[in-house]
């Protein structure tokens, strides 16, 4: 199928990538000196429908991966510009939520059956072309939901993509269900702008700068909200003072690496050319 031909990264060469990859030259500088001691990985979501806002999550470091929803007039233009920035993006699939409100047109129901699944998510993938992998938007009913989350992670894994969990359920079980699959699979330990305020945004990033030294990694999730672009460009500058790094989505993965689909290792990285 011709839209997964490039998509499938080698993961593995990916991340022998990363340190080309344009950053803050006071992070590399940092790095090299071994002083860094933790690193966070930063996704912002809900890109490609409305191209006035979005935008700005451009002008982040292209370390900060973006997600992208699928079928909206720019889902293809913003996976274009991110290729063309060297940039990691997902798609951003719309999950059937507990409350079943503001629910995309082309959402993944529980009542569906796996062919319905199957189509649903080829189509949405062919609205975003050459994704790294996928992150729910809401989904706190259906990550719950063993079945549709297996349909879901075999599709996953027999493209070689990856999954990560946005948690908007404290009874997921897709991140639990795409390891078991052997989907390389992360989750998402903070939600940066649920107050759409600069000084909890900043109590938000700080818990993840915490999490991150606690833990060694930690991943946030944001969006394109003008005040989340505004304090991010101000404080990711401010890293390597604070002994913080900020990576790739794919270089969270490398431990997962030994199970994953052979199709994520073999195939090419033309992404990042």
């Amino acid at each position: 199928m011709p839209i997964f031909s490039s998509r499938a990264m080698c993961i593995a060469a990916l991340l022998t990538l990363i340190p080309a990859m344009p950053a803050f030259s006071a992070q590399i500088s940092a790095q090299t000196s071994g002083q860094i001691s933790a690193q966070i990985a930063i996704i912002i979501d809900d890109v490609g429908n409305n191209h006035h806002r979005d935008a700005a999550a451009l002008t982040l470091p292209v370390n900060v991966a973006i997600s992208i929803l699928p079928h909206k007039h720019f889902s293809q233009k913003y996976a274009l510009l991110a290729h063309e920035q060297r940039r990691e993006y997902l798609l951003h699939m719309p999950m059937e939520s507990m409350a079943g409100l503001k629910q995309e047109a082309n959402v993944l129901l529980a009542s569906m059956n796996d062919k319905t699944i199957v189509q649903t998510l080829h189509a949405a993938f062919a609205s975003v072309p050459n994704a790294l992998g996928m992150n729910n938007h809401m989904g706190s009913r259906l990550t719950q939901l063993e079945t549709p989350m297996r349909t879901t992670m075999d599709y996953l894994h027999r493209h070689g993509l990856i999954f990560v969990d946005s948690r908007t359920s404290a009874q997921t079980q897709a991140e639990a269900i795409a390891k078991q699959q052997n989907v390389p699979a992360l989750r998402r330990h903070v939600f940066l702008d649920n107050v759409l305020a600069e000084d909890k945004i900043a109590l938000q990033f700080n818990l993840l700068v915490r999490k991150a030294r606690k833990y060694g990694r930690s991943i946030a999730i944001g969006h394109p909200h003008k005040q989340t672009i505004a304090y991010l460009q101000k404080r990711l500058p401010t890293l390597a003072q604070e002994n913080v790094q900020l990576v790739p989505l794919s270089a969270m993965l490398a431990p997962q690496l030994n199970n994953a689909n052979p199709n994520i290792l073999a195939s090419s990285v033309n992404n990042l050319r």
